[in-house]
């Protein structure tokens, strides 16, 4: 494991463990023009998608994703291939020396780890996925030459703020006076972003028509999330002509967003109440006619996640996930008894309940849970 012995639920917001460990790096960063892309939902999208954009325009990309679904080492990619785990734990060994007393968190190590690797590669630009928040998060230690801000809705609020205006407040502090912050938000997140475009110098674009064109990945929001790429990768000077592009957006990828296995399993990552929404829109739009299994985190609003999944599932088979995080009986217990809902031991065991029904599965709640179904139907195999 490359970052062993750290605890990745463990958040130690602020900038100034990675601001340290970049000037004792000698600031690898300004090697290469960045992006940040911040949001609650569809950062990830956004992300492949500017990065096959970029791609097909002849730059060299790397680009950091969090969280992962399967490996540690989904986070890092070059040239849209995923790094080798090997050469991630050589470059930790090589760099520990010189940032143990700073005493970097997991989160803060992947940037780091992430900076000086695209370095060492030579890329064109790094692409970086804002893990939590914006102002606080370890990315916002790098100069961006263009920020991204997808849609917002309620998510940590505990870190963030209670209100969606106090949230794209922390997630808008990624603008830079003078440079583009593109955004998809509306309303009062868009109201704030906007304001502070204003103090702060930002040259605000928003984008509000979804791109038309086919893309990989399912899910009403991705038109959105591709025209927010796509106006990125214009004012980077990275846009192709029109057959790449499409080429591009149709082969983007990523696991676990509306992942579809022979019309029987759709797995998703929606964790929060807005894109579990999202999930529900496409499944009833897609004539879903079946089970859910959900494994959710105890600080997410599960209430209104439960209650929005069992508008499309017939039933639910409700477990706790592989996280300190996770939602536990008291929590299970709540939401039981809003519809046909089952409790079960683990994730793995709901899964079983649910293929037992002969229907058709929706598995999301969290990346955790998508995780451990994934692993065993796509990368281990699952028993008869």
């Amino acid at each position: 494991m490359v970052l062993s012995g750290l605890d990745q639920n463990r958040w130690s917001l602020g900038l100034e463990r990675t601001n340290r460990a970049l000037d004792t790096l000698g600031h690898p960063e300004k090697a290469y023009p960045h992006v940040l892309v911040a949001g609650t939902n569809g950062k990830g999208s956004t992300c492949v998608f500017l990065e096959r954009i970029l791609l097909s325009a002849g730059f060299s990309t790397g680009t950091t994703l969090s969280p992962h679904v399967s490996r540690f080492t989904e986070r890092f990619r070059v040239d849209g291939v995923e790094v080798d785990a090997g050469e991630l734990g050589k470059l930790r060994a090589e760099l520990e020396p010189e940032l143990a007393d700073i005493g970097l968190t997991y989160f803060e190590w992947c940037v780091v780890l992430a900076v000086v690797l695209f370095a060492r590669r030579g890329v064109d630009l790094g692409i970086f996925e804002v893990g939590l928040g914006g102002r606080y998060d370890a990315s916002n230690a790098l100069d961006p030459q263009v920020s991204l801000i997808t849609e917002i809705s309620s998510d940590h609020t505990d870190y963030l703020g209670k209100t969606i205006a106090e949230i794209a407040g922390e997630k808008a502090r990624i603008a830079r006076a003078g440079r583009p912050l593109l955004t998809a938000a509306t309303g009062a997140a868009l109201a704030v972003i906007r304001e502070y475009a204003l103090l702060s110098g930002a040259v605000l674009h928003v984008v509000d028509r979804p791109c038309t064109l086919p893309v990989g990945p399912r899910g009403a929001h991705q038109g959105l999330n591709a025209s927010l790429a796509l106006e990125a990768a214009r004012m980077l000077g990275g846009c192709p002509d029109g057959g790449r592009i499409e080429h591009a957006l149709w082969t983007a990828f990523l696991p676990g967003r509306v992942e579809n296995l022979d019309g029987r399993v759709i797995m998703d990552v929606a964790h929060n109440a807005s894109s579990v929404l999202v999930l529900v829109e496409y499944l009833r739009s897609h004539g879903f006619d079946g089970v859910g299994v959900v494994g959710i985190l105890a600080d997410k609003d599960y209430p209104a996640m439960i209650s929005n999944l069992l508008q499309v599932c017939s039933r639910l088979f409700i477990a706790p996930v592989a996280s300190p995080r996770s939602w536990g009986p008291l929590e299970m217990n709540q939401v039981r008894d809003m519809g046909a809902v089952t409790l079960c031991a683990d994730v793995t065991r709901a899964f079983h309940e649910a293929l037992q029904t002969g229907r058709p599965i929706a598995v999301t709640g969290s990346f955790h849970t998508v995780s451990e179904v994934r692993e065993s139907l796509i990368c281990r195999g699952w028993p008869s």
